[in-house]
């Protein structure tokens, strides 16, 4: 479990201190972190000092706001420029977490032309790109699935997300590429997990319900119809070594899709993180390199 961490969207209805408690107990070494769930004025130095106590690292830390272009489902400002100057201090904020990432999407086109959409896109990506390069941290541009991307992003595959950060040009900005969103997308996609190599910044992980009610209705790691061995041992293939971070949204009522009766959100934390635990250990049985170290698997 030296790399497996789970993101506190996960836990999205417990208080963030039992979040970190819940998370150490499950054996994960890395907690992801969402700004939305720390409250306004959040004290970062302590809960760097919480994480550090438990053991944890920082792994995929996700902004407010999230993207330059606004999102249908998530509140914010309308601005670009505003959106981005948010973004810059966000990224301030959670570097001083010691990440191993810092996630960003584009957001959707909307009412707006292709071209400008992507123009607005890669413009504000660069420019907290910069910061987040000032901070010492690498940013994490993710891919949404085909289903959902207009309500999220300009991209939803790995080809199109690598156009778009080859407009960009710094590989301080890499991809994060997360199995709900890709692995059911592209019957190629374990190929190019491999062929992406040290552009993968980050790795999401999470299963994807059979009956597929909605993005905010994913399930623990080996649960669902995902095959999760095969993804992890692709990116191991990439060189990816950083966290595998669980990112699981069931839910409860409380974002407004759905009121699922068997949301996870429902469940006791500690009960819901150690099943996570447990369903990605069985999934990357003998396929995780320890860092420093030769493939267990290959």
């Amino acid at each position: 479990m030296s790399r497996f961490s789970i993101c506190n969207f996960t836990l999205f209805t417990t208080p963030i201190d039992k979040q970190v408690e819940a998370v150490a107990a499950s054996g994960a070494t890395g907690m992801g972190v969402a700004e939305a769930l720390l409250g306004e004025r959040p004290d970062i130095a302590a809960l760097r000092r919480r994480l550090d106590a438990e053991g944890l690292r920082a792994t995929i830390c996700l902004p407010a706001l999230l993207s330059p272009l606004p999102l249908v489902l998530f509140p914010g400002p309308e601005e670009p420029a505003e959106r981005v100057r948010g973004l810059k201090e966000s990224v301030r904020l959670l570097a001083q977490l010691g990440p191993e990432s810092i996630a960003i999407l584009t957001g959707p086109r909307q009412g707006l032309a292709a071209a400008e959409a992507r123009e607005i896109a890669v413009d504000g990506l660069a420019q907290v790109n910069e910061v987040a390069k000032s901070e010492g941290v690498r940013l994490a541009l993710e891919p949404i699935h085909r289903d959902d991307h207009e309500s999220w992003s300009l991209v939803w595959n790995i080809p199109d997300a690598l156009t778009l950060l080859d407009a960009i040009g710094d590989d301080n900005i890499g991809l994060l590429v997360d199995s709900f969103h890709l692995a059911d997308t592209d019957p190629e996609i374990h190929d190019r997990l491999r062929a992406a190599g040290p552009r993968i910044a980050a790795v999401h992980v999470s299963d994807r319900a059979v009956d597929g009610r909605s993005w905010a209705d994913r399930r623990v790691p080996g649960s669902g119809a995902t095959d999760l061995a095969p993804w992890v041992a692709a990116c191991e293939a990439a060189g990816y070594r950083g966290h595998y971070d669980c990112e699981i949204f069931s839910d409860d009522g409380s974002l407004g899709v759905a009121d699922y009766p068997d949301s996870l959100w429902k469940q006791d934390p500690h009960d819901v993180a150690r099943a996570c635990a447990e369903g990605f250990a069985r999934a990357a049985e003998g396929l995780l390199t320890p860092v420093g170290g030769q493939s267990n698997k290959q």
